[in-house]
């Protein structure tokens, strides 16, 4: 990481601490996230939690990890409920679920992939009616630039349900980042979308050359290897 987003990134922690007192909850947009902090030494002195999930594929419910919500996120991701429970609930659960802060700060990136987890864990904020501070610290995940918006509540319940339940475009003002975010995903659950087309006219490479290509054409939706085999299986098995 270049030292000038790191020390972005530290300025941005230390401001946050110094106005919480270190009741800070810092959730990041998966293990690998969770792992780069780590590792650059950026894991500070509040608390940090990785949010393992992929809210842009496979079905969900509307009360976010309640016992429904779990079965149904395993089922889709065709694991166990403890599997589930340990990859993603366990490291929410020393934090999130159990302590108050007055602060949460939220690094996502500005893919479809991070927005849809984005909207979800503003979503839940709302259905345990948070009353802190929340900052949306927008993260290019291949430069680590940093963008912090302050968040304010009020609609994203709404929102989560327009568009993971309801697959939808929700009726209420957007951040640009999350309309686009938003835009992408109701795309990608069309039967034929630009990713489905290009697997449909490749179908001749292997599954790996077509994993790779798409990463590389495709970076907006943030997708990762399993996604894409499972749209390859998926799109082979419709024809």
């Amino acid at each position: 990481m270049d030292i000038s987003k790191k020390l972005r990134i530290e300025d941005l922690q230390k401001h946050v601490d110094e106005h919480f007192d270190h009741e800070v909850l810092n959730i990041l947009n998966g293990q690998h996230m969770y792992e780069e902090f780590s590792s650059q030494h950026l894991i500070g002195k509040s608390a940090y939690a990785p949010f393992n999930e992929a809210m842009c594929v496979h079905d969900t419910v509307k009360t976010i990890f309640s016992d429904s919500f779990k079965q149904v996120r395993a089922t889709g991701h065709e694991v166990s409920l403890a599997e589930y429970e340990a990859i993603t609930v366990a490291p929410l659960e020393k934090t999130l679920f159990s302590k108050e802060y007055q602060c949460i700060v939220l690094w996502f990136g500005e893919d479809m992939f991070c927005q849809m987890n984005l909207i979800t864990v503003l979503a839940y904020l709302e259905q345990i009616s948070f009353k802190g501070t929340i900052y949306y610290h927008a993260v290019r995940e291949q430069t680590y630039d940093v963008k912090e918006t302050e968040i304010t509540l009020g609609n994203y319940n709404d929102i989560y349900q327009a568009v993971l339940l309801e697959h939808r475009m929700p009726d209420v003002d957007l951040i640009p980042v999350m309309y686009q975010g938003i835009k992408l995903y109701l795309e990608l659950l069309q039967i034929d979308n630009e990713i489905t087309k290009y697997i449909q006219t490749n179908q001749h490479l292997s599954h790996h050359e077509i994993v790779r290509n798409l990463l590389h054409l495709f970076p907006q939706y943030g997708l990762g290897d399993s996604q894409y085999l499972e749209l390859i299986k998926a799109t082979q098995n419709k024809d």
